[in-house]
């Protein structure tokens, strides 16, 4: 997207700021406002490198779990192309993605996904590698399934958001400027952001951004957002409950590991795998549980874990596994929804021309193009058109109603 320094900020007015931290979910939603919009001012501002800010190093990029609350659509129709951005083709694994479950799930067969129920007899045929002591019933995608590169999507999604005259910065958006500074008591029931603040990388000077709407795409500080400068207290109830968690992921290499029909694999534990590239080489990781999740406030990858817990849970489902060589490690951050791990899409209850799209808590790239969208109809026609996502909106914060999503891994 084309970029800008300090002191061009100083002119800029537009109708539309996304902020974002770098990752998939805020890139679709300034790509998908601007072919629905004939002005084509949308800024995106970007809070950091999405190196160290991001969910996209982490995004394996299964195709949706069993249980995701958007309605599926398979990777086909985005490779399709069309006049909302440009398909990575290359970067698309189709090789199907199993769930070994202790339990039945709602599996989206009604809305049109591929998907069979294999009996543990049926798996073992299939995949012979596969241990499956323990394993009540698999699903497994026939069509459509599998993951994409997700820095390959990533970028797909910038080039297209720039050759629409997408606009961006790299700055931290720390405070907000709106319209009840401008209000004597009482205290306003709601309220409009006039200006957004952005601070320019190391450097205290900022440049207020005059702006129509804000799409708060922030990932794991998506909340944080909401408690910056100027943003009346009271009228940010609830707030926004999204947190950084971090999460690793572990390559390795297995010579007699599964072959090029290895699919993405989530077991009945939450460990994960999926082959990376060939000659033997795999990636996966797993999610803490809630009394053992590590602290957020550095990116440095603790190796233990992969060894105590991670390893022993793949070479169980995996025999092969039991020898294997660790590569490589990385770290980033899930947007962890603490209410319900389901995403919070759509306008704020009291802050009037602010919409939030983040908290989806692993699923972002997965459903990223779809809320990209989803947004942006709300923002240009006012109304959800392609699909109803109000059930991910924040009334169920408001009431205290968890959508509860038990799909991340």
């Amino acid at each position: 997207m084309s970029r800008f320094s300090a002191r061009f900020l100083r002119d800029i007015n537009v109708r539309v700021v996304v902020v974002w931290a770098g990752g998939d979910l805020g890139n679709p939603a300034p790509l998908t406002v601007v072919p629905l919009s004939p002005h084509r001012n949308t800024l995106g501002c970007q809070m950091s490198p999405p190196s160290t800010s991001s969910s996209s190093p982490l995004d394996t990029c299964s195709s949706p779990p069993p249980r995701t609350l958007l309605p599926w659509r398979p990777p086909s129709s985005c490779r399709g192309g069309g006049p909302t951005w440009d398909p990575p083709e290359e970067g698309f694994q189709g090789l199907g993605v199993i769930l070994t479950l202790l339990h039945m799930l709602a599996i989206p067969r009604d809305e049109g996904a591929q998907v069979t129920l294999l009996s543990p007899t049926q798996l073992k045929e299939k995949f012979p590698w596969i241990n499956t002591e323990g394993v009540a019933v698999a699903s497994y995608g026939l069509e459509d399934e599998g993951w994409f590169d997700p820095w390959t999507l990533l970028n797909a999604f910038r080039r297209k958001a720039t050759s629409l005259g997408v606009q961006s910065c790299s700055g931290e958006v720390r405070a907000f400027v709106t319209s009840a500074n401008y209000m004597t008591p009482p205290a306003p029931s709601s309220a409009r952001i006039k200006y957004v603040h952005v601070y320019m990388p190391d450097s205290l000077e900022y440049q207020p951004v005059a702006c129509a709407i804000v799409v708060n795409a922030a990932g794991a500080w998506a909340g944080k957002l909401l408690e910056a400068e100027g943003l009346p207290r009271a009228l940010c109830r609830p707030p926004l409950p999204i947190q950084p968690r971090k999460r690793y992921v572990f390559t390795w290499h297995c010579p007699n590991g599964p072959g090029l029909s290895c699919p993405f694999l989530v077991d009945t534990s939450g460990a994960y795998f999926r082959r990376d590239g060939f000659g033997g080489n795999y990636l996966g990781g797993m999610s803490p549980p809630e009394e053992e999740e590590p602290d957020p406030s550095d990116l440095s990858v603790d190796h233990d874990y992969f060894q105590e817990q991670v390893w022993p849970r793949l070479a169980r489902r995996v025999p092969a596994f039991e020898s294997l060589r660790v590569r490589g490690s990385w770290a980033g951050y899930y947007d962890y929804n603490t209410f319900d791990q389901n995403g919070v899409l759509g306008p704020h209850p009291r802050l009037e021309n602010l919409f939030s799209a983040a908290g989806f808590s692993g699923h972002g790239l997965q459903h990223a193009p779809a809320a990209g969208r989803a947004v942006a109809e709300l923002v240009v026609k006012g109304r959800y058109e392609t699909l109803d996502l109000r059930r991910l909106g924040w009334d169920r914060l408001v009431d205290g109603e968890p959508l509860q999503e038990h799909g991340v891994v």
